[in-house]
């Protein structure tokens, strides 16, 4: 059992190895995305920006063509980052959980039937230990009632005894 425990146990470890690997190298590649995205909207947004200033300068004035400049980078920023944060884990992952979850079962299995044994050998022991404590330490209630009878009985004989040895050396 304990070899079969152990499989189980070291099946549960390299599954959990095996889902932080493929989680870290899912954020890294996921942080990668979102840094090359972010610098390529920077230098793109600087250019675009310079231009669309430019032009809308001309028709709104400097100071709306700022706002909408703003908002329209914004805009853009938050649709780039939505789609980085829609990265998902794949098939990899669900078939690794899987097993990690079917280890998880067969180690919680084991551990409950040991917890049984354990709790099964301590009754036994428990019962030994009374039956021990029974035998060692009987009730002797019956003997000590009988015992002052006992002594009467045994006082009785001897003064007879007594009397029938004085008799016999009383000379006639």
């Amino acid at each position: 059992m304990s070899q079969d425990f152990n499989a189980k146990l070291n099946l549960l470890i390299k599954s959990e190895k095996a889902l932080f690997r493929l989680e870290v190298r899912r954020k890294s590649r996921q942080g990668l995305f979102v840094a090359i995205a972010l610098l390529a909207m920077l230098a793109a947004l600087i250019l675009f920006n310079l231009a669309l200033y430019h032009y809308l300068s001309t028709r709104y004035g400097p100071m709306n063509s700022a706002a909408i400049l703003a908002g329209l980078n914004l805009f853009v920023s938050g649709v780039f980052l939505f789609i980085a944060s829609r990265q998902k884990a794949g098939p990899e992952a669900d078939s690794l959980q899987e097993i990690r979850d079917f280890a998880w079962e067969q180690v919680a299995a084991d551990l409950e039937s040991t917890r049984q044994q354990v709790s099964e050998l301590t009754s036994s022991v428990r019962r030994v230990g009374g039956n021990i404590n029974a035998v060692m330490h009987r009730d002797y209630s019956a003997l000590a009632a009988l015992l002052p009878f006992v002594q009467s009985l045994v006082a009785k004989r001897k003064k007879g005894s007594s009397r029938k040895a004085a008799a016999e050396d009383k000379p006639d």
